[in-house]
């Protein structure tokens, strides 16, 4: 798909929105680097009463999701997040910053669940609960132990690869999760439903037990939050815009 074909879908989308659209679409991790080209963008728009963020993103930093979040919500009056497919962890912590979720039959968000670095193999990320499940099981071991003796030097050779420093940290990240999920719903999503904002937040930090377990429209619904189902030319809009960047991303990997 040529690049007047991408704008035309943006600008057909814009028109039945009633917004300005941005298009995040990403395989690596959401960081701080998008924040100066998102800026330059937004200025570019200027203050507008609505904007639209198409967004495909796996996996990020929860801190970036709260900037972007920030960020966007100066140049506008209403927020709306679209997810053709995947908004998955920190993505799915900026989608909380939103005032609306526009989901079609195959997107997903998922569990708020951040990766860390691996405590002895540096190169490989793993999902920060994880490591507190690891914790939770070792601490019952010792518990429920018919001997405690052998449990315990078990335990206490698989602690000392664990720096304290490390496990505070993971600590530190769960507990932000936790703040800056209540953070964007009380303030956002879930302004004129605060009594739902502490379940919401519990279920998404802490309920589901798979990182990449996918909560479709009607799941995301029932958990409180504020989902359009999109149809018809809505949705064929969308789709077709995905596939535009879809394939833009493997010509450009081949």
């Amino acid at each position: 798909m040529k690049a007047e074909e991408r704008v035309c879908l943006i600008e057909r989308l814009e028109q039945l929105r009633g917004s300005k659209v941005l298009v995040y679409f990403s395989y690596t991790q959401l960081n701080d680097n998008i924040l100066v080209p998102l800026y330059k963008q937004l200025k570019e728009i200027g203050h507008t009463k609505k904007i639209d963020l198409v967004l495909h993103s796996y996996d990020g930093v929860v801190d970036t999701s709260y900037k972007v979040v920030m960020l966007i919500r100066e140049f506008c009056e209403e927020f709306a997040v679209i997810v053709p497919t995947v908004a998955k962890s920190a993505a799915s912590m900026l989608v909380l910053g939103a005032d609306e979720i526009v989901m079609g039959p195959i997107s997903e968000l998922g569990p708020i669940d951040p990766l860390v670095k691996h405590p002895v193999f540096q190169d490989t990320l793993v999902p920060v609960q994880a490591v507190w499940h690891c914790l939770d099981y070792l601490q019952r071991s010792l518990i429920n132990s018919p001997d405690p003796k052998v449990t315990s030097f078990m335990v206490t050779q698989l602690l000392n690869k664990l720096d304290p420093w490390l496990i505070g940290n993971y600590e530190k990240t769960i507990k932000a999760s936790r703040q800056y999920a209540e953070t964007l719903l009380s303030r956002y999503m879930l302004k004129d439903n605060l009594d739902k904002v502490e379940n919401v937040t519990r279920a998404l930090t802490e309920e589901y037990f798979s990182h990449g377990y996918p909560i479709g429209r009607r799941e995301a619904k029932e958990l409180g939050l504020k989902v359009t189902e999109a149809h018809g030319e809505l949705w064929d809009l969308i789709w077709k815009l995905y596939l535009g960047y879809e394939e833009l991303f493997n010509t450009e990997e081949n």
